[in-house]
């Protein structure tokens, strides 16, 4: 990503998306976790500058208590959570946003079962309402948001897409509606629809890391092998020759990840360090290292790698709660679960 963050938010960061103005109104406010931020991840701190990043993390996941298991998150969707951004990723996937967080205690169990019911009862009456206002006002942006939101939420991707479209079609120029479209290819297994989205939006932005993510995900997803990191590699050569210094080091982390996604731990290792070393105020490096000694069984060495990052992250970050239930995870999950979920 690069060093600048977009200010405006197709789907906001507040989880109530804006109602559409009209004479309709519904009973109560759209209670919706948001699948997509226009705001990335990471828009990511200048590298000798400064150690806070500004930074916002999709809530899709964010609103997990600390008892939910994710470490599907800690392997493939640490990239999405450190890097990802947009639309997606991954962070996202439908399925965490449906997922039901694991109550520990059996007396909480009805109260959640009862405010989930309620709450996808909501859902299915705001869906409906958006629907029929937008026979009467199809080109209205803020519905057709919602609705892709409602539908990302339940899972119903193939459905979203064509909202996306009609999205696309009232913004053409807008480049989030097509990587979200292109994401949403992926999360239905077409991955060669996925990878062509993505390289278009490479050709116009070749140094746009949510789009080289997202081709990296499909790449690896495809069982494409060494061809992600050739991929990745002509970025960053890229970066480098243009002296884009933040995209060179974001990029040089979306490759470290991406060995740590394909279950190559020691390579991972060596190259979050060498990104520590070159930049020890920056406190993503210690955190993916923190998990890649999770996975070996280092708990001594992972647990000063999570010091020293709770060190260096903001108080305010506001996706602090949710990167320290990831290190709870990198904790608690067994070295057998967290491989078998590497591997799937």
């Amino acid at each position: 990503m690069a060093s600048s963050c977009f200010t405006n938010s197709n789907f906001s960061t507040n989880p109530r998306i804006p109602y559409p103005t009209s004479h309709i109104s519904p009973r109560t406010p759209l209670s919706l976790t948001p699948f997509h931020s226009r705001k990335s991840l990471f828009c990511l701190p200048k590298t000798e500058t400064s150690p806070k990043p500004t930074s916002y993390l999709p809530l899709v996941t964010s609103s997990l208590p600390a008892q939910t298991k994710i470490s599907r998150i800690i392997t493939e969707k640490i990239v999405t959570l450190l890097l990802g951004s947009f639309v997606f990723m991954g962070c996202l996937r439908a399925r965490l946003a449906v997922a039901l967080p694991a109550v520990q205690e059996s007396s909480k169990s009805g109260s959640f079962e009862e405010k989930r019911d309620a709450q996808n009862g909501e859902i299915e009456e705001d869906e409906e309402m958006y629907v029929k206002f937008l026979e009467q006002n199809p080109r209205n942006v803020e519905a057709l948001k919602i609705i892709v939101n409602v539908k990302m939420k339940k899972g119903k991707t193939k459905e979203a897409v064509e909202y996306v479209e009609r999205l696309i079609n009232i913004k053409p120029n807008e480049i989030e509606w097509r990587l979200l479209k292109a994401l949403c290819y992926e999360m239905m297994g077409q991955f060669s629809m996925a990878k062509r989205l993505f390289k278009d939006i490479l050709k116009q932005k070749p140094l746009l890391l949510r789009a080289l993510h997202g081709l990296a995900i499909v790449m690896h997803k495809n069982h494409e092998g060494p061809a992600v990191f050739e991929m990745l590699d002509t970025a960053l050569e890229l970066a480098c020759q243009e002296k884009r210094v933040n995209d060179e080091r974001n990029i040089k982390i979306l490759i470290a990840q991406m060995h740590l996604v394909k279950g190559e731990l020691e390579e991972a290792l060596e190259k979050f360090q060498v990104l520590i070393n070159e930049n020890p105020r920056d406190f993503r490096p210690y955190l993916c290292q923190g998990i890649v000694y999770s996975l070996l069984d280092k708990e001594k060495e992972a647990l000063e790698q999570f010091e020293i990052y709770r060190s260096l992250v903001p108080e305010e970050f506001p996706q602090r709660k949710f990167l320290d239930d990831v290190i709870l995870s990198a904790k608690t999950e067994s070295r057998q679960q967290l491989e078998k979920e590497l591997q799937s």
